[in-house]
């Protein structure tokens, strides 16, 4: 089974996962101990609000015609 994922998407969950890993390792800094990992559900809460941003921001792309279906329609006769 293949599953097709438009490019636009793809550049948004990567910036998202990007930007976690920023937050990751920011995180990770402040506390102080580099022998502990950072703030894990930090991050994972910016990439989801990052993803979430952008889709809506930018749009999710698709193969889909915003101007309607373009399908041709029967003619309907009248009585």
């Amino acid at each position: 089974m293949n599953l097709h994922i438009a490019p636009e998407n793809g550049l948004i969950f990567v910036i998202g996962c990007l930007v976690g890993l920023l937050v990751y390792r920011q995180t990770r800094r402040a506390s102080g101990n580099t022998q502990m990992g950072g703030d894990l559900a930090m991050a994972i809460t910016v990439v989801a609000a990052v993803v979430a941003t952008l889709a809506l921001v930018l749009g999710i792309g698709g193969d889909h015609d915003p101007r309607g279906d373009k399908s041709p329609t029967s003619p309907t006769s009248t009585p």
